[in-house]
């Protein structure tokens, strides 16, 4: 009897244990995304020690772009920015149209001439006429800046990749925040882009917006909210966990949801 109600006891603790870890599901989303990211960053900064070796011969550095874009599953554009935040170099042909233009006012690229450091961006409205984000690694030698190249790409895209293998087909929900309220990702692709703080679409769900201030302030956890079911009008109670991937000083929410 002594040792059956010890079993027991470890039985019901391991069950409340599990019903209070972070979904296994969203640990998965955490690692892929970063192992992402990984990849790219290594990919961009091979390229950085070539380029100065090769520097300035632009026509060896358009073929260190072209190598990068063939490198890569999800940025849709390579470019060599100088110091003075001119796209002098894009690849592929698509994006020709975007050499020339001066940048050097976008807040990723002043930080990651400033810090003399890699950059994740927020997302932004690109010059080639959409909403994006970009990692760009500056190019120093001996302290100083020959310039920086930069990998362009759509978070919704990289997102859907790497989440929806993991959520398709099963009884929970996964959106992504930017740090500030942005939403990244959402199956619901018509809340993508939207901010979840001011938003007329979620103002009659004030649940909500104390969930989200929660998620955007704490590093992970898990809250509950009212809100549509993915893909209906349909108002349900929602548990929420999250836990945020940090890149370069950004952060992105990603958030695991199921009905109640």
């Amino acid at each position: 009897m002594f040792y059956l109600m010890i079993s027991l006891t470890v039985i019901v603790g391991s069950c409340k244990k599990d019903a209070d870890e972070m979904p296994d599901t969203l640990v998965t989303a955490k690692t892929n995304l970063t192992a992402e990211f990984a990849a790219l960053n290594q990919h961009i900064a091979s390229s950085v020690v070539n380029t100065m070796a090769i520097y300035p011969d632009t026509a060896q550095m358009r073929s260190e772009l072209k190598d990068l874009v063939k490198s890569s599953d999800f940025v849709i554009e390579f470019s060599w920015i100088t110091p003075a935040g001119i796209m002098q170099i894009v690849e592929p042909p698509l994006y020709y149209g975007a050499q020339g233009i001066d940048i050097s006012g976008q807040e990723h690229i002043i930080r990651t001439f400033s810090l003399k450091e890699p950059v994740l961006s927020n997302q932004f409205f690109a010059i080639e006429g959409f909403y994006a984000s970009v990692v760009i690694h500056p190019v120093v030698k001996n302290n100083a800046i020959l310039g920086a190249i930069d990998g362009l790409f759509y978070p919704e895209q990289l997102l859907e990749n790497v989440l929806k293998p993991i959520f398709e087909g099963k009884d929970f929900e996964m959106w992504v925040m930017e740090k500030g309220g942005k939403t990244l990702y959402d199956q619901d692709a018509g809340e993508i882009g939207r901010n979840l703080f001011t938003d007329p679409l979620y103002a009659g769900f004030p649940e909500l917006i104390v969930a989200a201030r929660k998620i955007d302030t704490e590093e992970s956890g898990t809250t509950t909210y009212s809100f549509y079911k993915a893909g209906t009008m349909q108002t349900v109670r929602k548990l929420t966990w999250w836990t945020t991937f940090t890149l370069y000083g950004t952060e992105w929410k990603l958030v695991w949801v199921q009905a109640q």
